[in-house]
């Protein structure tokens, strides 16, 4: 029995010690040292979602609604749009579980998570439920840009128009290349 509870505190000490270094090494600064150590976590980081940014801080904060939005045009040119979650429109009971959503929606215009946007792209074209009659397809990435309310009003006006910020476009020859 003694040396189950030494396995599981060696364990959970590695996984601490690990988790740790992840954390330490994604919010370093761009250097050689965070280059070299970064493959190493980031299928670690990415897929749980916790990796960290710091666009929200000075000097210069994103401070626009953004919502990650897609188009799939098919080879018969039918155009369909695709909408993501939208966490902000949720009960809060609903909206717990999904706390990550936007985060991933703001970090797809680094470069840094490029993969990403393609992974998110193959998701719109599998959450279509498109066919293989449908190929070739292109899909585009973009966002819906809302400026913020002006100091001292409560809340935007729904009805302002919103910029179009076109993220990445791909085309995807078949059925398989979406669903592998």
């Amino acid at each position: 029995m003694t040396w189950r509870w030494t396995a599981l505190r060696l364990a959970l000490s590695a996984y601490i010690l690990f988790h740790l270094a992840a954390t330490i090494t994604w919010v370093l600064p761009n250097s050689p040292i965070k280059q070299e150590l970064m493959p190493w976590f980031r299928s670690y980081m990415l897929p749980f979602g916790l990796w960290q940014a710091w666009g929200m801080f000075a000097p210069d904060p994103l401070d626009s609604t953004i919502t990650l939005e897609s188009q799939v045009t098919d080879a018969k040119g039918m155009r369909r749009i695709y909408e993501f979650t939208k966490v902000a429109d949720m009960p809060w009971w609903l909206k717990m579980p999904k706390f990550r959503h936007p985060k991933f929606a703001a970090n797809l215009m680094v470069d840094e998570y490029a993969p990403q946007r393609e992974m998110a792209a193959r998701h719109v074209v599998r959450a279509l439920g498109l066919g293989p009659e449908s190929f070739p397809v292109i899909v585009t990435l973009y966002y819906q840009v809302k400026p913020p309310p002006p100091l001292g009003v409560g809340q935007s006006d729904p009805m302002a128009p919103s910029r179009i910020h076109n993220l990445a476009a791909f085309e995807f020859s078949s059925w398989n290349e979406v669903h592998r």
